[in-house]
């Protein structure tokens, strides 16, 4: 990496935890949460290329780069959600949590601007980042996560400054189906009650428009 880009990207790490720290316990609201029931199991996602897993922000996601889902359901039934894009270069990622009974913040928000893709997210006291009233606690218990594995030129993608992504990040999932663009996430639901996912974009392609939102098709199916 060239002095310039580690000065950005310096520069830019302190300036998301000086703002971690100056919105303590203040809360955030999505865009939407998308609400997927059997009668719309389906909706179009827009997300901006590296929105799920941004390595110039300490490779977290962004809240409001990325879009939202939600459905409910019973334990022990089957989830598949399908994303399916047509953006050449576009790599879907996606988390799915649980909100349960430790939960008794409104689910309309969620804990920051950004978030971690594969663990639990948890704030006590949580305040309106507008108004500042008290919400209650965020609790969002981590189900699973995965991004499309498939089409990364020579098994790498790239990050916003054109520098190789050499390799998966830790314990996240990379799912292959040889088709780039799609990803499927199935599993088993381990409590009854809401879940809500969030969906971004993963090691886009070099020559990518980073400016705009892109396209994704979003499948919720529940199966006993």
């Amino acid at each position: 990496m060239k002095l310039n880009q580690k000065l950005i990207v310096s520069a830019l790490t302190f300036a998301v935890v000086a703002f971690s720290l100056s919105t303590a316990n203040a809360a955030t609201k999505p865009t939407r949460f998308a609400a997927f029931t059997p009668k719309t199991p389906k909706y179009i996602l827009k997300i901006k290329r590296a929105s799920w897993r941004d390595p110039l922000f300490g490779d977290m996601g962004w809240t409001h780069s990325s879009d939202w889902g939600k459905f409910s359901t019973t334990k022990g039934k089957v989830i598949k959600i399908t994303l399916i894009t047509k953006v050449p270069g576009l790599h879907p990622g996606i988390t799915v949590w649980h909100r349960g009974a430790n939960d008794t913040a409104p689910d309309i928000y969620v804990q920051d601007h950004f978030y971690q893709q594969n663990a639990s997210i948890s704030e006590f006291g949580a305040k309106d980042e507008a108004t500042g009233k008290a919400i209650g606690n965020i609790f969002m218990r981590h189900i699973g996560n995965g991004y499309d594995n498939d089409g990364h030129t020579n098994g790498y993608g790239f990050d916003d400054n054109g520098n190789k992504i050499l390799k998966a990040p830790a314990g996240v999932k990379g799912i292959k189906d040889k088709i780039p663009g799609q990803l499927v996430l199935t599993f088993k639901a381990p409590l009854s009650g809401n879940y809500q996912f969030v969906v971004g974009g993963f090691n886009p392609i070099k020559a990518f428009d980073g400016k705009n939102k892109h396209e994704v098709t979003a499948t919720v199916s529940v199966t006993p």
